[in-house]
Parts: structure tokens; C-alpha cells; sequence
């Protein structure tokens, strides 16, 4: 069974995730900045404390955690429709593309160890800013790790799932 860690998992979708993942006898990390321990421990995974905009949080987060074979990034912010302004995109920017890098930068020497690492961005088609900036980190991510499955998903607001992979190995 894999190690998995879902950043961003104060949402239903990083919740459902983890449950779903718990249920198949996976061992589950939560990792968020607003998601409490109780809430982590109704699905039946780990809590670690991780906000993406901080250095300091991830660092601290990939050493608790320890080893790792999935990477779930659900951590891009959504921009309301009619509101980019240069704050919204700046702050878009340090939660959603930066908090994606950082995370996935500081958790790579735990994938490197795993024996099939994988990576799975999540953007949002909703968020035509967003969507565009995962899709970015995630190919020059896969070009730079070729030994790793690294991905995006792209989800569609009240969508009842997935409704493109985007494979970054294949370009």
C-alpha cells in the first residue's frame, strides 16, 4: 500500500480523496493550514500542519511525514470571475503556483525514494488563471523528473468528476 499525502485537503474533494484512499488501505496524510485534527481523524487519515505559503510549514511538514509515494497538490486558489486584479493574481500566484512548487519541491527527496512516485496537480477549468499556471509547473516538473508520474487533473466546478488529464510526460 502507498503513502500518500493531499495537500490542500480542506476541501470535500481533498476529503473525499482521503477517504476513499483510507478505504483502500492506503496510509493518508492530510495536509493543510485550516483542516484540525479532528476533521482529518473523521476520514481515517493523518493530519500534519502545512501552509503552503510558508517555507517553514512545508520543510516542517515533509519531515514529519517522513516517506511518501503519491503527492496529491490540490492547492491552487480559485479567482472569482470579473475579479482578477493585480492583488488577486499576486495572491492567486503565492497560494496557487507557488504553494504548488514549494510543496512538490520540498516532498521530492521523499518521492525519490519511493519505488513508483507519483504526482497529481489539481487545477481547476473554472479558473482559467489557475488551471493554465498548474498545467505550466506540472510539465517543466515532468520534464525535470522523468522517473516520476507527474500530472495535473483539471476539475470543473459542481463537474461529478475528472474532466481532462493532462499527461506532462507526453508534452
Amino acid at each position: 500500500m502507498a503513502s500518500v499525502l493531499i495537500a490542500g485537503a480542506n476541501s470535500d474533494l481533498g476529503l473525499e480523496t482521503a477517504r476513499q484512499l483510507v478505504r483502500a488501505g492506503h496510509t493518508v496524510w492530510l495536509g493543510s493550514g485550516h483542516t484540525d485534527r479532528a476533521r482529518a481523524a473523521g476520514v481515517g487519515a493523518l493530519f500534519v500542519q502545512l501552509d503552503v505559503t510558508s517555507d517553514e510549514s512545508v520543510a516542517a511538514a515533509a519531515s514529519a511525514v517522513g516517506s511518501l509515494d503519491v503527492l496529491v497538490n490540490n492547492v491552487a486558489e480559485l479567482t472569482e470571475p470579473g475579479e482578477v486584479t493585480a492583488e488577486v493574481v499576486r495572491d492567486a500566484f503565492e497560494a496557487g503556483l507557488a504553494g504548488l512548487a514549494r510543496v512538490l519541491h520540498a516532498f521530492l527527496p521523499l518521492l525519490e525514494r519511493s519505488a513508483a512516485p507519483v504526482v497529481v496537480n489539481v487545477g481547476s477549468r473554472s479558473d482559467p488563471l489557475a488551471e493554465a499556471a498548474v498545467t505550466m509547473v506540472t510539465v517543466q516538473y515532468a520534464k525535470a523528473y522523468p522517473r516520476m508520474r507527474i500530472n495535473a487533473v483539471e476539475l470543473e466546478e459542481g463537474a461529478e468528476g475528472i474532466l481532462r488529464t493532462i499527461d506532462a510526460q507526453d508534452g
